[in-house]
């Protein structure tokens, strides 16, 4: 293979049995692959050239149980490697507290989750493919996620090493450890097969960089792609959500929507667990907005809605939090406790500090209420004033202490107009709402303000290292922030039609695309172990392994981008969200066991990842019983986005 030989790059081939591994002889290695025989096994590797490297063929057969790998292996400084939703490089160790998640690090030796080598079920990535960045030079291999066996099927293996090291296997095993959740590190599980074959492609782009990642992914995912399926219509599902909202959700009592919960098969009656007092992020902004655009859109009377409170109301408790002595608002429009805080929420009991507001919060708030007094003004329809001129203090403040390099920072003093610290991602959420209090200004400094935040944030994307944006995940890289930046890449675009607007709008979705399944996976449990597709839905973060609603909310902004470069590939993406959620729906309450058409979860596990839930039984769940108004708010905002262009 005169592409391989080129990089410089060595094969290496391995076998596995009763525990040990064992080298396929250097002789029995060539440039088209490798065979190798020996008593009661056979084990090959078959290349084919293409013009992105290589695809292959990998078999195995054996009178014992055993496993096949094969590497690429590079000398010299560390790479940068990337397995879509678990490693980014060494997931900023330096950062974050170390043992929450996986680390590709040789620091910390002994300690939970750091390891310089690292392998997982493939079905943990977004898309099955392992990748490392030596400079210039981008090298991937990708897998079949399953190779069907005898009697079924196996789980096949992504793997990734210092100091440049990608692999895969037929077979796999989660080493060190299995990484559960943040807390929890289970024992290395393993499979194994007497007979089985896998194939995949080899990546190689000499001069591709980071951005070359990107490619690898749009390649697999036309392999690989398969959309799920629903039944029914768009304004069906808004409506009973509005409806779950306005029925379950809310209590009066707390006089306030909540998240609720179950224990199914013993009790499968949701109940109020805890209100929701929170501004943004996880807060009544997030159902705020989309409540305002389905009473605009749907046959959904104010009547309806009974005690429980509008959209409109709940934009006023928002901004009747504005704090004016810090210039921003509070993250509480009610205290979660004795303590009486209106700034300390769940939050707190991670490495957040104390008395601080937060960029992600204030940020998201900002947002979601300018985006409705957008969408309320472009129908010819009033809104308070108060809704703009409270959020244009909040960014008059920003405005004021964002850095020269375009920083707004992460957390805020309470007490006076400061940030506390500026290491974070979250802040990028003022990057839209800039942009949307321009469109509706014509103040030229938040313009200015959002074309300086563009290009400090746009680095991060860049570098695929988007960290800091939930507080309960820390510094860890995660999905959410990008969020942001795709919708200010792409209302800047809009406002000044700058072709490098577009430009990185694109490496935005590209970016969503490291967290987005682009194909179907086995989970083993309920709900989502039969008629279910994890294709079109998002990770969370590397601290977080599971899939959950936020990534709709950007769909709206890639069917833009396809509309602008004319690239379908990004409509596709678009597509399976919607889809992706509609089939969560559709769930309920057959195969969930609990809810109603309407209600919806924020979990969904597409691998072995935070299955942590147990039915009372003590049986394994891949979903959780919970309903949190965040997380189906976020489906219902999809929603409206898509039925607002039709109405």
């Amino acid at each position: 293979m005169n592409k391989l030989k080129a990089t410089g790059l060595s094969l290496k081939g391995s076998y596995c049995q009763e525990g040990k591994w064992y080298d396929i002889p250097e002789e029995s290695i060539n440039d088209n692959g490798f065979f190798y025989e020996k008593e009661g096994a056979a084990y090959s590797l078959r290349l084919t050239e293409t013009e992105y490297g290589c695809d292959y063929r990998l078999e195995q057969k054996a009178s014992c149980n055993t496993r096949l790998r094969f590497r690429l292996q590079g000398e010299g400084e560390e790479a940068f490697h990337v397995i879509p939703c678990n490693i980014y490089g060494d997931n900023n160790i330096d950062r974050v507290k170390p043992g929450e998640f996986p680390s590709l690090t040789d620091k910390y030796p002994g300690t939970r989750f750091c390891s310089p080598f690292w392998a997982f079920r493939a079905d943990r990535a977004a898309m099955p493919l392992t990748a490392m960045v030596m400079g210039e030079l981008s090298v991937g291999i990708s897998i079949d996620p399953y190779s069907d066996v005898q009697g079924g099927y196996i789980h096949n293996g992504i793997e990734a090493g210092l100091p440049a090291l990608v692999g895969v296997s037929i077979g796999y095993e989660n080493f060190p450890s299995t990484f559960v959740d943040k807390g929890n590190a289970g024992e290395p599980t393993s499979e194994y097969a007497l007979q089985a074959s896998a194939g995949g492609s080899v990546y190689l782009y000499p001069h591709g960089g980071k951005e070359a990642v990107h490619q690898m992914i749009r390649e697999e995912y036309g392999k690989r792609h398969e959309r799920a399926v629903y039944k029914n219509s768009l304004q069906e599902a808004a409506a009973a959500m509005v409806d779950a909202f306005i029925r379950l959700n809310w209590n009066e009592e707390w006089q306030a929507y909540t998240d609720m919960s179950c224990k199914p098969t013993e009790n499968t009656e949701l109940k109020a667990w805890r209100p929701v007092y929170e501004i943004g992020w996880t807060g009544i902004g997030e159902l705020a907005c989309p409540l305002v655009a389905a009473e605009e859109l749907l046959p959904i009377s104010r009547e309806s809605f009974g005690k429980a409170k509008t959209g409109e109301e709940l934009i006023d408790q928002i901004v009747g939090a504005y704090n004016p002595v810090s210039g921003l608002l509070n993250d509480l429009v009610a205290p979660i406790d004795s303590s009486g805080s209106l700034v300390n929420g769940w939050w707190i009991w991670y490495h957040i500090a104390s008395d601080c507001h937060c960029a992600y919060n204030n940020g998201k708030a900002v947002h979601e209420i300018l985006k409705t007094v957008c969408f309320l003004k472009k129908r010819g329809k009033a809104y308070p004033v108060n809704w703009l001129d409270t959020c244009l203090k909040v960014l008059d403040t920003m405005c004021m202490l964002q850095g020269e390099d375009g920083n707004y920072g992460y957390t805020y003093s309470t007490k006076e107009k400061k940030v506390l610290d500026w290491d974070g991602f979250a802040g990028c959420w003022f990057l839209p709402c800039m942009a949307y209090a321009y469109s509706l200004t014509g103040k030229e400094a938040y313009l200015a303000s959002a074309r300086k935040a563009e290009t400090f944030y746009r680095k991060y994307v860049k570098e695929l290292n988007c960290y800091g944006t939930p507080m309960d995940t820390w510094k860890a890289v995660d999905e959410e922030g990008n969020l942001a930046f795709i919708r200010g890449t792409r209302l800047l675009h809009e406002i000044t039609g700058e072709k490098e607007y577009l430009e990185d709008l694109e490496s935005g979705a590209c970016y969503e695309y490291l967290w987005r399944y682009g194909f179907r996976t086995r989970p083993e449990y309920a709900p989502v172990n039969s008629g279910w597709n994890a294709c079109g839905g998002s990770v969370t973060s590397i601290s977080n392994p599971h899939i959950h609603p936020m990534g709709v909310i950007a769909d709206d902004d890639l069917r833009y981008l396809a509309d602008q470069t004319g690239d379908e590939y990004h409509r596709s993406r678009a597509d399976d969200s919607t889809v992706w959620l509609m089939q969560n729906l559709e769930c309920y309450p057959e195969k969930t066991g609990y809810g109603r058409y309407g209600v919806v979860s924020e979990r969904w596990c597409p691998s072995d990842g935070l299955v942590t839930e147990r039915y009372s039984d003590g049986t394994p769940y891949s979903s959780w019983f919970t309903y949190n108004m965040w997380s189906a708010a976020n489906i219902l905002e999809a929603l409206t986005d898509i039925i607002g262009k039709e109405v």
